[in-house]
């Protein structure tokens, strides 16, 4: 393919926050917490005023602002006050390390400002790398978009991704997963399920794509200059470099650009302000000048990460609950239809509203991000996985009490036409044994009749009693999973 012509710019500002979502193993949310405490890291919440600047380097985000950003019900979710409480329950890492990306064509130094480990129910959890490029006179758009590409792959299967190395602490990497996940996060990734679906009661479904973390960057170049749309373009497609070191554009049609970045861009600050979104990818690009890319900044690591944060929470949650309704066999699994019933009543009750900032950009950015997403669809499948199962349910309870009826009444029809009072006498005070084995083939049968009536009645009493108290056991876990997952029992 003919490469289109690239105007180089250099940049003055890039930042990346790296999100991977993972799965906790099933009941280990109360072990987690100490042990993120023990090592450092500390429980996020807006009235921690001290910790603004404390995980984003030169830069700083304002409490106050996402306080007032977000609908008061959103930020009971988003920022819950205690440890106790359902919601998102992020821990934060302060690390500022310097490291350097090596790759077959160049290096680039970058420095890891802070680590997070977001909570969340159904076993689900977000870790979050936040990066930021080292400036020098070197650093453009092509290298800052191929440093973005080339760390957020986990598992390296090209050519290119399997020479990438990370220099960091004095040692090296051969793999970002190795960096990443055992070097970064050390301390809890036993706790952790990326790949295994058997250790997690909800399905995990890690990846957006094959073993590669989502991005949100910021990238800012100098006020004097511009951007084309082919450097948006090559920003949210993350097209970095090509195999001869040059800046690589993934399409070569403008039309099909122009119209990719109006489908999925927010057009409002433009031209000197990009907000674009894909399904791996959030950038925002600017020009600005410094104060307001001070501003930009606040807003991308505050308001827009949590937005972000919460569409990602969405749309994985949908997924698991669509992984689970296909893995479920309906005619065996029983306990789990009625646990996908109560998550999905769970989810729509507890975590999915259709707004969440009280100012009109965030409202909007948000919504896009829900197109992008496409999760009004996945709710609507949710809502029909729902009806199914209920339609399901229904339709087995009309059977079993059908069948029950059936039983109770054949006794009781039996009962009266036999009348029981014929041998029920027999059994009252001292019981004439040799009288019982005199009876004739009539009293037999209702003998029969009558204890196995009795039987039966015994069976199912405890059979209910033990059906109540499972159930009661089982709801408590599916609170603890759907609502109140990631807490630890107060006290």
């Amino acid at each position: 393919m003919q490469q289109m012509k690239v105007r180089e710019k250099s940049v003055d500002v890039a930042l990346f926050q790296f999100i991977l979502p993972f799965s906790f193993k099933a009941g280990t949310e109360k072990d987690i917490i100490p042990i993120l405490l023990k090592d450092d890291y500390k429980h996020f919440q807006l009235k921690h005023e001290e910790d603004e600047n404390r995980y984003y380097g030169q830069f700083c985000v304002s409490h106050q602002d996402m306080r007032s950003y977000f609908l008061p019900f959103t930020n009971k979710i988003l920022f819950p006050s205690s440890e106790y409480e359902k919601g998102i329950q992020r821990y934060s890492k302060a690390l500022n390390i310097h490291g350097v990306l090596m790759t077959d064509l160049i290096k680039i130094p970058f420095q890891i400002l802070s680590i997070d480990i977001n909570l969340c129910p159904y076993e689900l959890g977000f870790l979050t790398i936040r990066t930021e490029l080292m400036n020098s006179d070197d650093l453009t758009i092509s290298n800052a978009t191929e440093f973005a590409a080339r760390f957020r792959v986990l598992e390296p299967k090209n050519k290119r991704d399997l020479q990438t190395e990370i220099e960091c602490d004095g040692k090296i990497f051969k793999q970002v997963s190795h960096f990443v996940l055992d070097h970064l996060y050390q301390s809890v990734m036993k706790y952790f399920t990326l790949k295994d679906p058997n250790k997690a009661h909800f399905k995990p479904f890690p990846f957006f794509e094959d073993a590669r973390m989502y991005v949100q960057s910021f990238i800012s170049i100098k006020e004097t200059s511009s951007y084309d749309l082919v450097d948006v373009y090559r920003g949210v497609g993350l097209c970095g470099l090509s195999n001869e070191g040059k800046p690589y554009v993934s399409a070569n049609n403008l039309p099909y650009i122009t119209d990719y970045l109006q489908k999925h861009s927010y057009h409002r600050w433009e031209p000197n302000t990009f907000f674009t979104m894909e399904e791996h990818s959030f950038i925002c690009m600017t020009n600005e000048n410094s104060e307001k890319v001070t501003q930009l900044i606040s807003q991308v690591y505050g308001e827009f990460y949590y937005a972000l944060l919460l569409n990602l929470f969405h749309k994985i949650v949908l997924l698991k609950i669509a992984h689970s309704f296909a893995d479920l066999n309906i005619d065996r699994d029983e306990k789990e239809m009625e646990r996908l019933i109560y998550a999905i009543n769970s989810f729509t009750a507890n975590y999915f509203f259709s707004e969440i900032a009280s100012q009109s950009q965030g409202r909007d950015i948000y919504n896009h991000l829900r197109r992008i997403f496409n999760i009004e669809l996945l709710y609507n499948d949710a809502k029909q996985t729902l009806y199914s199962l209920f339609k399901y349910q229904e339709n087995a309870n009309t059977k079993k009490d059908s069948l029950l009826l059936l039983i109770l009444t054949l006794y009781s029809v039996i009962g009266q036409m036999f009348g029981m009072s014929v041998v029920i006498g027999d059994f009252a005070g001292k019981i004439n044994w040799r009288h019982i084995l005199n009876y004739n083939p009539l009293e037999y049968f209702a003998l029969f009749v009558a204890m196995s009536g009795v039987i039966v009645s015994l069976i199912l009493g405890f059979r209910n009693i033990y059906q109540w108290s499972t159930e009661r056991q089982e709801r408590k876990k599916w609170v603890e999973q759907t609502v109140l997952s990631s807490t630890k029992d107060k006290g």
